[in-house]
């Protein structure tokens, strides 16, 4: 029973406007709408208690009331007599309790305890007849928290609520959690701070179940197929050719890719790679591997730079190989879009052009979407769409918290690159200044006179907001350099862009000025300096991967972040660590999750109650009862679950 609230008696025209403007239309609604927070006036033993401690006692009033006039604030002055003991009660801009407090009453203060002056700094004093232990928080303007209160004890007494299970019995059992409406009504009438918290349990590890059901439900529907016939000694003959020895963590990634390709179902798998730690060659190899089953792969990349960093690399190590790269610039388009129908290329590296309707494959056995995060939904889905067997690697080198990666691919579906070459030198990061920026530039300088490259990062072209952009920052770097200086920005055409970076590239001891469009996609092993102005503006993980444009090599390399905001204690952070992961938990805790994985935009991150930071035992719990669930041979015939199935399955495109 769901009854609307304009036909509960008691509740008047203007609280139902409020209710209604709040988007609360019927008792369910109510009660759903749980507390913001609450206010604990559990009573305190005195003697416990230590100097400016907050504390909640029950006492009665042994003198009369006085308001003190004087200061900014009024007072109210008396003395109480809480257990054998007389205390100094004052309260600031309370002198309305004068006429309600007498000489005599017994009443529940809270407040800071003084213990030198004997008294205690009231923020609350009630009646003792009408405390509350725990008063939950609302936060709804225009209507008193306790109107809530009574509000839904009412519906709770009169039972004009129906709240329907939705987490199987067998979860609930296992965990002793409270039922669906047992946990809500909890939340609103709380009986003690340990039934909020068993409240709070219940519901955290409702969206937690829920999350991981449509995540791992609709990837789970993966495509029957064999299991696919990669050629392991041709593998290894490209493997001996690598001029480097693999790192573990890149083994790791190979082998878990492999193992995939082996079971009798399309597979996905998300693998992240630090900046610098060498995912692109894990890439290569999982695409070898495909080719020599005798099957296409295509790599989507989320700029033509990237596109065609990565045709560059694929081709100098699979020189027998059939390779396309296809982007708007690609010439006789039509011709090669006629070529890859027909298995003429073995593997086709692109952009957005890849999801154009009439780029067919003839057998596309695997997918590999390079900063997936940066594409949509659809984008991806359009390219899915593509393929025979479904079989997905999402690459990134943007470090995403662990909770965020289980969220969105489940552990067994994640692999991990930390490891750095051997050889590479760890990046020297100093926080400075505006003031102290010729630190930066006489690093520069001695830079270019070993005809290495140089990096500045803005944050906008042409903004009147910030005086360090584009425009202006090119004039400044020509009083201080006389080398060619190169500009990268969004203004400029693809084909601009190109032809800015093989300028830049082709020019030793050259500056290239740029915007955070060079975030990710950017391989030059002689960039070895990078200054980046208004450090204050990006996040740890942002910074980290604007640093990773350098250091790409054994040379020594240098990063400078320059900031003039109180910014100290979290850029000194990037400048002790170098471990992406560390700074994307920091990055999770102080930003929120953002959109590092691109769920975001899926509503995947609309958490009531979970905490990703906190919670990450809740969701390993969920995403293995979900499997559990999930391997029950009948579950998607059996009635008992249906309203489960129906949370997961996908709404078509329209």
């Amino acid at each position: 029973m769901d009854i609307k609230l304009d036909q509960i008696k008691g509740i008047g025209p203007q609280t139902l406007r409020i209710l209604r403007n709040q988007g609360i239309w019927s008792t369910y609604d109510l009660v759903s709408r749980v507390p913001k927070g609450y206010e604990d006036f559990s009573i305190t033993d005195l003697h416990d208690a230590k100097h400016k401690d907050v504390l909640t006692v029950l006492g009665k009033i042994t003198s009369e009331l006085k308001i003190i006039h004087g200061g900014k604030v009024e007072r109210l002055v008396f003395k109480a007599l809480v257990l054998n003991q007389t205390l100094d009660i004052i309260a600031f801009g309370k002198s309305y309790l004068f006429k309600q407090l007498h000489k005599g009453d017994e009443v529940q203060i809270k407040g800071t305890y003084h213990l030198y002056y004997n008294q205690i700094n009231a923020s609350s004093i009630v009646k003792a007849e009408k405390r509350l232990e725990i008063k939950p928080i609302y936060k709804i303007e225009g209507l008193h928290d306790k109107t809530l209160m009574n509000l839904v004890s009412f519906i709770k007494n009169e039972n004009l609520v129906s709240i329907y299970e939705n987490i199987p019995k067998v979860f609930l059992d296992r965990y002793h959690l409270l039922s669906r409406k047992e946990a809500l009504l909890q939340l609103h009438l709380p009986e003690s701070m340990a039934s909020i918290q068993q409240g709070k349990r219940r519901m955290k590890y409702e969206e937690a179940f829920y999350m991981q059901l449509k995540v791992i439900g609709q990837q789970k529907r993966g495509v029957k197929r064999l299991p696919k016939a990669y050629d392991i000694e041709a593998v290894k003959h490209v493997i001996d050719q690598i001029p480097y020895e693999l790192t573990s963590d890149q083994k790791q990634a190979v082998n878990d890719i492999y193992r995939d390709f082996k079971k009798p179902e399309s597979s996905y798998r998300l693998i992240q790679g630090d900046v610098g730690s060498g995912k692109t060659i894990v890439a290569l190899l999982a695409a070898y591997a495909i080719v020599t089953a005798k099957e296409q792969v295509a790599i989507m990349a989320p700029t033509e730079l990237l596109a065609y960093q990565h045709y560059q690399f694929f081709s100098n190590y699979l020189k027998d190989v059939k390779i396309a790269l296809l982007t708007s610039k690609t010439k006789q388009k039509d011709e090669m879009k006629k070529a890859i129908s027909s298995h003429q290329y073995d593997i086709v590296i692109g952009t957005h052009a890849m999801i154009e309707t009439d780029v067919q494959f003839h057998h596309l056995g695997l997918i590999i979407i390079d900063e997936q995060h940066k594409f949509g939904v659809r984008t991806r889905e359009d390219l899915i769409q593509k393929a025979h067997s479904k079989d997905i690697i999402y690459l990134t080198a943007t470090p995403i918290p662990r909770t965020l990666a289980l969220i969105a691919f489940g552990d067994n579906h994640v692999s991990f690159i930390k490891e750095k070459p051997k050889q590479r030198i760890p990046i020297e990061t100093r926080y400075i200044t505006r003031d102290l920026v010729q630190e930066a530039y006489d690093k520069m300088h001695s830079t270019l006179l070993k005809k290495e490259h140089a990096i500045v990062i803005v944050p906008a072209i042409d903004s009147e907001q910030i005086k360090d952009n584009i425009e202006n920052m090119m004039l400044e770097l020509k009083q201080e350099f006389d080398v060619p200086i190169y500009t990268l920005h969004g203004k400029k055409t693809p084909a601009e862009q190109d032809e800015a970076m093989q300028e830049f590239l082709l020019h030793p001891g050259a500056i290239l000025l740029a915007t955070t469009m060079v975030e990710v996609g950017i391989d030059i092993p002689t960039a070895t300096t990078i200054t980046i102005f208004h450090a204050e503006r990006f996040g740890l993980s942002q910074l980290h991967q604007l640093r990773g444009r350098v250091g790409r090599s054994n040379l020594a390399s240098f990063c400078y972040l320059i900031s003039d905001k109180e910014d100290i204690e979290r850029l000194q952070i990037l400048s002790k660590t170098h471990d992406g992961f560390k700074l994307a938990e920091y990055d999770l805790k102080m930003r929120g999750p953002g959109d590092f994985i691109g769920v975001e935009q899926s509503g995947y991150l609309d958490f009531k109650f979970l905490n990703l930071v906190d919670d990450l035992n809740i969701l390993q719990e969920a995403q293995k009862n979900v499997l559990e669930l999930l391997n029950q041979p009948d579950f998607y015939t059996n009635p008992a679950y249906k309203y489960l199935v129906k949370a997961i399955t996908p709404v078509p495109h329209v």
